[in-house]
């Protein structure tokens, strides 16, 4: 197709609201600002027009509903259906429907013209109707610029969401009487080496949306440079819940497909992105009617770094150029593999590591795991803590500080949430392995983590009528839990130099004299803190009463340290071992003493 200034004329007109700028007194406008308000709700996105300068500016406002919003539905980033609300799994605004947000407004400035594209996209945050059923927007339109000459008329919009000062997303958006032709893009693609399936990458949750918006179909064509696709256009009648017919100025759901398919591009390199703007986008012709299959083909301009910027082409089904991208970018993530498994399917995937556990430690049905802050690197720890956490969990998550102290240790907010991953995940893998995989998986957000009056954590809303024994350790941004059907206690502590003081008021008289001439030194008395915190947690007290009521009677080369309780006489063996830099130390019953844990 050659590229000229005038293209075909817009066949369809968008709308015909009078602008009457060449109008001057006042009861003119006024009755004209009526008549854009009452016209401008033929636009799905346009809710009351709250402020009109005509031929300058508009202000328009929206509300968002879950209710209303049906796409919502097909478009949440926590995967928790029949587990959580909607309005718990964190359902986002694709950036392509706030492209149709801005354009329906900007609209409104443009009597007579149709849509043709968009320039300067930025979206710099989320809209997200996050533990909300409706969210209002304002939407700010104000005349840029008019071409007489081209017929050209740009005009800036911004989207605030209810709340915030800054906006969620900004953009040029171009109306005119003629399609342009203005990019010139060439598209040389070179050979794609990888064939996948549209649909498998659907039903394997490789991409998270849902029915309304897998426009993906058939064979997939990936290359170090590139993606071949095909999308299927459809019927927008399931788009919203008060009309089956909705005005649209583009195809969202579409139009959405790129960035999906530069998430499959992306998934191949090892990474997971997410589209943050684009420099232009131009239509040459209406869209395409539902049902029509139309090849798309994307050009990875630049594919090293945070940002991944690619051209693209959309043709209209019937050999023609529909639209044209240049620079759609995104921002790249490197997740770490574990998170993106469990991110697909948080039922069936853990997030934290198996910790193996000595010979004797506890008990055979035992099970622990042992999670870091590394796994966490790059991803939102509130939206990791959603795929994780009850609403009452959630709730104290949030009271909890996010950032950290003087010291290397990370937030508190993170600490905890390091602990409930680790105990979640030991709860559901102990379950699957006493229940066995008849049972089903376990949603860690299925079920929550409560203390007991002392304090102790235990499983609530557990699917059986007995939750096992539980106990959680966290330091040092690590964190494990331990799962067994007995009492069990485990903490965890980093191995450092301790001075005489705290060991003074760690350690009885003769603890320190078994401490005295022991090689790794350091080593041991973090050995015998873990101890202590380790069996006070298997009794279900803690060290609250002191740390020399709990007093160990023998320690041995292999990390064994025989402990008593100095209030009831009773003992227990703890075992430890280094993981890492930290010490894990677990407490159990010792079955051939009788006055041992019960």
């Amino acid at each position: 197709m050659h590229n000229h200034h005038h293209g075909m004329p817009i066949v369809a007109r968008l709308h015909e609201v009078r602008a009457a700028a060449e109008f001057a007194d006042d009861e003119t406008i006024a009755s004209t600002q009526k008549q854009t308000q009452a016209r401008a709700r033929v636009l799905p996105f346009v809710g009351d027009v709250a402020r009109y300068e005509p031929g300058v500016a508009v202000t328009v406002e929206h509300r968002l509903s879950l209710d209303e919003d049906l796409y919502l539905a097909d478009h949440h980033f926590v995967h928790a259906n029949g587990v959580k609300p909607l309005s718990a799994c964190f359902p986002v605004v694709p950036m392509t429907v706030s492209l149709e947000i801005m354009a329906e407004a900007a609209a409104c400035l443009a009597p007579g013209y149709g849509l043709i594209g968009f320039e300067q996209v930025c979206a710099a945050r989320w809209i997200a109707l996050a533990d909300t059923d409706a969210l209002a927007l304002r939407v700010e339109g104000r005349i840029r610029s008019v071409d007489p000459a081209r017929a050209i008329c740009r005009i800036d919009v911004e989207v605030y969401a209810s709340g915030e000062t800054k906006p969620s997303i900004s953009s040029t958006v171009l109306f005119s009487s003629r399609y342009q032709l203005d990019l010139g893009m060439q598209f040389d693609m070179p050979r794609a080496n990888t064939k996948l399936s549209a649909g498998r990458i659907y039903e394997e949750r490789e991409l998270f949306h849902g029915p309304l918006f897998q426009r993906l179909t058939g064979e997939m064509s990936v290359g170090e440079h590139g993606v071949h696709a095909d999308l299927l256009v459809n019927s927008p009648a399931n788009l919203l819940r008060s009309t089956t017919q909705p005005q649209l100025l583009t195809d969202p759901a579409l139009l959405d497909a790129v960035g999906q398919a530069m998430a499959v591009w992306t998934s191949q390199q090892g990474g997971v992105v997410f589209p943050i703007g684009l420099g232009k986008m131009e239509f040459y012709r209406p869209t395409p009617a539902p049902g029509t299959c139309v090849p798309m083909r994307i050009k990875v301009t630049s594919g090293t770094g945070k940002m991944l910027a690619a051209d693209v082409e959309i043709e209209d089904g019937q050999g023609g150029v529909w639209l044209r991208v240049k620079e759609w970018r995104s921002w790249r993530f490197q997740w770490d593999r574990k998170l993106v498994a469990f991110r697909r399917e948080p039922a069936r995937y853990l997030l934290s590591d198996d910790l193996e556990l000595p010979p004797g430690a506890a008990d055979a049905d035992a099970v622990a795991r042992h999670v870091t802050k590394a796994c966490l690197a790059g991803f939102d720890v509130e939206l990791l803590a959603r795929h994780y956490l009850t609403a009452d969990e959630m709730a104290m998550f949030s009271r909890l500080p996010q950032q950290a102290g003087q010291h290397a240790e990370p937030g508190r907010q993170k600490t905890w949430l390091l602990g409930r991953i680790a105990a979640k995940d030991a709860l559901r893998a102990w379950r699957a392995q006493v229940a066995g995989s008849s049972s089903g998986a376990l949603h860690p957000a299925a079920f929550a983590i409560g203390n007991d009056a002392r304090g102790k954590p235990l499983a609530t809303h557990w699917p059986e009528p007995v939750a096992p024994s539980l106990s959680i350790a966290h330091s040092g941004g690590e964190a494990v839990a331990i799962v067994q059907g007995a009492p069990i206690g485990v903490d965890i502590e980093p191995v450092a130099r301790r001075d005489d003081g705290f060991v003074r008021a760690m350690a009885t008289a003769s603890e320190r004299a078994l401490l005295e001439g022991l090689p790794q030194r350091d080593v041991w008395i973090t050995r015998l803190w873990c101890a202590k915190e380790a069996l006070g947690k298997c009794l279900g007290t803690g060290v609250a009463s002191g740390p020399h009521r709990f007093e160990a009677v023998a320690l041995e080369a292999g990390g064994t340290l025989r402990m008593r309780d100095g209030g009831s006489g009773r003992e227990a063996q703890v075992s430890s071992w280094p993981v890492n830099a930290m010490i894990v130390a677990v407490c159990r019953q010792s079955g051939d003493d009788t006055r041992s844990l019960t």
